[in-house]
């Protein structure tokens, strides 16, 4: 009796801890399908410009000032207004080479994109073709069908050749379960061969989902050079309740479970093989109330993190402790709204959960969604700058603080500063929703380096910022609490 409900109880959790997955799984398209046909519209024309001049190679000669490689897809429909900071990027995906189901391959609208790839390899990035395909059946097909397959593989060395192309991501979506696991592995390997055999130095990379369902990553790792996790699209249009694209935390699938669960068997073999995608979008809904994770009554449209940055400080931002995401809400005469949409802030935790597991780098969908602001850019600049080692000896010669060491740090890290003259310095440590947590400094201080020990022992993870101001400079910086 006592076995039976046991094995009953086991049962029961078990199902609990599906039950999120399989909800997820129903009615859903994926944010790269929905942006696709939200954004894609007409077809643009190629410029003259782009036809007339040659593309150039890959300029190997450029090294990257970058710790990880910083992956990108460029939509079609972003690819002539999106800022694009070359000095930051390892990677550009072209999006999208649509692939039908004979195997043929259609370019990006106003392809090709000469401009972007010239100045792309002038700079030492690397631009890849994301090949796609949203229909299951047709999926199964080209992966399947040997005639199909060829052609494809044959289409896929044609347009690397043709554009300079440096590698292709396979973005397939939706695959039946018959073809997940070894069915798409041996897929993977084979492409990944035949490229190979005429294009070495080829990237053959996948867009792998952020749960595994039945596929084997271990096995489809190891079939290609690197899987960009699609670390999104955990609330959508087919949610139930509002909530973030990408929490940090919360509920049993979160991108730290994506990580540690779903992809733990890689990450403690060939965590250098794994990039972490993260969302510069998010998802506007008509809610019952105007609280966290309210019911919803209609799912609105996806939203841009230009647009949402651009409102957030009229409505105020909130911060959702369980997820570690910001989101922001407001009523009209029609009802409650609320945007869940990522930051600098909630994409620095991530992408230092990406650096705590060594993983080989981070991403984004989507380039262009940040417009002209720079919060995000910063941002990796702030994670993954290669930054040459200071001269312990040498006397600073302006006012500047250093990022603190460790970062993420559990419980304590170390902020170092210093100061070109002797002055009055305050600096203290605040939460996320701007409470003072801590004062570390406030007297004077000598000119020279200085540093001070933040301990987080008693506060709960997540992201810090400390700011330090003296003689009327104020600086500030993020740290990250991770227990």
């Amino acid at each position: 009796m006592q076995n039976n409900l046991t094995l009953m109880k086991s049962i029961i959790i078990s199902f609990l801890f599906l039950l999120p997955v399989l909800l997820y799984s129903q009615e859903y398209i994926s944010t790269h399908q929905l942006h696709k046909q939200q954004y894609g519209g007409a077809h643009l024309p190629a410029t003259a410009y782009d036809w007339a001049t040659p593309i150039q190679p890959l300029s190997v000669s450029k090294t990257k000032a970058l710790t990880k490689k910083v992956f990108g897809y460029l939509p079609d429909w972003e690819y002539q207004t999106a800022t694009l900071r070359y000095d930051i990027l390892s990677h550009i995906a072209a999006f999208d080479f649509g692939v039908s189901k004979t195997g043929a391959i259609s370019n990006p609208s106003g392809w090709p994109w000469t401009t972007i790839i010239n100045q792309a390899h002038q700079n030492g990035v690397k631009v890849i073709m994301c090949a796609v395909n949203f229909t299951a059946g047709q999926i199964d097909t080209i992966i399947k069908i040997e005639s199909v397959k060829q052609n494809f593989f044959t289409q896929v060395k044609s347009k690397i050749g043709q554009y300079s192309l440096d590698g292709i991501n396979i973005d397939f979506e939706g695959l039946t379960t018959s073809s997940q696991g070894t069915i798409l592995n041996n897929f993977m390997k084979e492409l990944s061969d035949t490229v190979k055999a005429k294009y070495p130095a080829a990237e053959i990379s996948y867009a792998g989902p952020a749960l595994m369902r039945s596929y084997y990553f271990p096995g489809l790792v190891a079939a290609c050079d690197y899987i960009f996790i699609m670390g999104y699209d955990f609330y959508g249009s087919w949610s139930s309740q509002t909530g973030p694209s990408a929490p940090l935390y919360g509920g049993s699938i979160n991108i730290t479970n994506t990580i540690l669960t779903q992809y733990g068997s890689v990450v403690n073999v060939s965590p250098q093989k794994l990039f972490l995608g993260v969302p510069y979008y998010g998802n506007k809904w008509k809610a019952q109330t105007d609280a966290p994770h309210a019911s919803v009554i209609k799912y609105m449209n996806s939203t841009r993190f230009k647009d949402d940055q651009a409102v957030v400080g009229t409505y105020g931002m909130q911060w959702a402790a369980d997820n570690q995401t910001p989101w922001y809400r407001f009523k009209a005469d029609t009802g409650y709204y609320q945007i869940w949409y990522d930051n600098d802030s909630s994409l620095g935790l991530k992408y230092a959960l990406a650096k705590s597991k060594n993983l080989g780098g981070v991403g984004m969908w989507a380039l262009g969604y940040d417009g002209t602001r720079t919060e995000l850019w910063n941002e990796l600049l702030l994670h993954f700058q290669d930054n040459a080692v200071e001269n312990q000896n040498e006397m600073p010669r302006s006012y500047q603080t250093v990022s603190n060491y460790p970062n993420p740090f559990n419980p304590s890290t170390t902020i170092r500063y210093q100061l070109p003259a002797a002055a009055k310095v305050t600096l203290k440590v605040y939460d996320v929703l701007g409470k003072e947590v801590a004062m570390l400094v406030n007297e004077n201080k000598d000119a020279g380096k200085h540093e001070v020990t933040f301990n987080g022992a008693g506060l709960s993870s997540g992201l810090y910022l400390y700011r330090l101001q003296s003689g009327g400079v104020v600086h500030t910086g993020k740290m990250i609490l991770m227990k």
